[in-house]
């Protein structure tokens, strides 16, 4: 039986070479797509090449964020060029987990259907060995539970047909718009190491919301999930790096067992270089284009012509500087507030509460009439979400969420009785799922309300 792998790589010279080494103790060959990486990352697959591995590298022309159409299109190549009996297609930060080569081919031939592994999420944590450089023996821990999102991997006869294609991310097959049949593989899974390192977070986070922006409106609310961990690398790099580094006891200490051998050319390779390396050449080709906008006729005109104004308090940054101040103070929870939360790094978050829908009920007390102030930093995955705020019955304001995962600051004024003060909000819309069947409406990573 001959297993083929397949890629589209950008920008991994951190894993690409362990992630190419191991995935070789599984596969006859690998497709590799590059996608104009600059980080090292093409040196390295080059390298690799010239050792012999069994490796047939691609790039193509385009700009364009094309990664599922050249994974079908390598796909096909691997099957048609390349003779595969089962194709696997793998993100470079994707390691194959199954007891041994035999036992993974006798699974893949217990029926024609394609097959779905299971992903384990693995994260940096306090306990990692710093001199390490392989990131997949260096990251030991990952989060618990087996996790619910899957890869599919093909079979011949399904991957020839004309069809049949991969939806985007490879974690299904369709033909036309219906979803494929697929059966599981048991004690088969990935090892997903999307987080890594700081540096490596930063590089991920800055290109793809970078390039989400510079793409227009038409490409406005897709790609969200680096939205928030973009504006807390630029209002608080403090706090972005503290969702990275979980405490080794919140995760299950489960070491990969890594096949790939040592490694040749990472250790020559800085993070700091090959952040620099990946994020220089992207900025400059942004910064090129819209040079290229400014000197074109139909350009919005630009005028040297400095126009001086006030700066005022309110025109600066909406962070909130909470400082060391207890993020949630000044109100006592009655129904819509789950518990405390977090860090969860793969979404970018640090502690949090969830608001749950219709509403989120909340008692303050004040000893006096007076006023208090309400701030509080949000975000929602639901869209089109609106916060309505009651207190005592009475509506002080709405506040609406412009897109999906952008971090707001939300500050009101409310008027308080002397005693209990019963503040209310009022979500228009929520998220659920059979994996949590509760009413998500909003992400609180600050609440307060201070009495003035």
């Amino acid at each position: 039986m001959k297993l083929v792998a397949v890629s589209v790589v950008k920008n991994e010279a951190d894993i690409i070479e362990a992630f190419v080494r191991h995935t070789h103790a599984w596969v006859d060959e690998h497709f590799i797509f590059d996608h104009a990486s600059t980080d090292g990352t093409r040196e390295i697959l080059f390298g690799l090449l010239r050792e012999g591995l069994p490796l047939r590298l691609f790039t193509g022309t385009s700009i364009a964020n094309l990664q599922q159409s050249r994974s079908n299109l390598l796909a096909r190549l691997a099957f048609v060029e390349g003779g595969a009996d089962w194709v696997l297609p793998l993100d470079a930060d994707e390691i194959l987990i199954a007891t041994n080569r035999l036992e993974l081919e006798t699974m893949l031939s217990d029926g024609p259907e394609p097959c779905t592994v299971l992903l384990r999420n693995y994260s940096p944590s306090t306990h990692d060995d710093a001199d390490e450089v392989n990131p997949v023996r260096r990251i030991a821990y990952r989060q618990r539970g087996g996790g619910v999102t899957s890869k599919v991997f093909v079979p011949r006869a399904m991957g020839l047909r004309p069809d049949v294609a991969a939806g985007k991310g490879n974690h299904a097959l369709y033909c036309q718009d219906q979803a494929v049949p697929t059966r599981p593989l048991p004690n088969v899974w990935l090892a997903h190491f999307a987080l890594r390192s700081p540096h490596q977070q930063v590089l991920r986070v800055v290109t793809a919301e970078l390039q989400r922006l510079s793409r227009g409106q038409v490409h406005e609310g897709l790609d969200t999930h680096y939205r928030l961990g973009f504006q807390l690398l630029a209002e608080d790099a403090d706090l972005f790096f503290s969702t990275v580094l979980q405490p080794a006891e919140r995760l299950h200490h489960d070491p990969v067992e890594y096949r790939g051998g040592a490694l040749r050319y990472l250790q020559n390779i800085s993070a700091f270089a090959r952040s620099a390396r990946a994020l220089v050449p992207f900025l400059e080709r942004l910064a090129r284009s819209h040079g290229m906008l400014v000197d074109t006729p139909t350009a919005v005109s630009v005028t040297t012509e400095e126009i001086i104004m006030p700066l005022e308090a309110s025109t600066g940054s909406t962070l909130l500087q909470l400082g060391a101040a207890e993020p949630f103070q000044g109100f006592v929870p009655i129904s819509g507030w789950e518990p405390d939360e977090g860090p969860v790094p793969e979404a970018f978050l640090p502690r949090f509460h969830w608001a749950t829908a219709p509403a989120t009920q909340l008692m303050i007390y004040a000893t006096k009439a007076g006023t208090a102030r309400f701030e509080a930093q949000a975000l929602s995955y639901a869209d089109q979400q609106l916060i309505t705020v009651e207190i005592n019955g009475a509506t002080q304001a709405e506040h609406r969420f412009e897109r999906v995962n952008q971090k707001e600051n939300i500050v009101l004024t409310l008027p308080l009785s002397p005693g209990d003060n019963h503040l209310v909000l009022r979500h228009r819309s929520w998220i659920e799922s059979a994996a949590d069947p509760r009413k998500l409406a909003v992400i609180f990573l600050s609440l307060r309300v201070v009495q003035l």
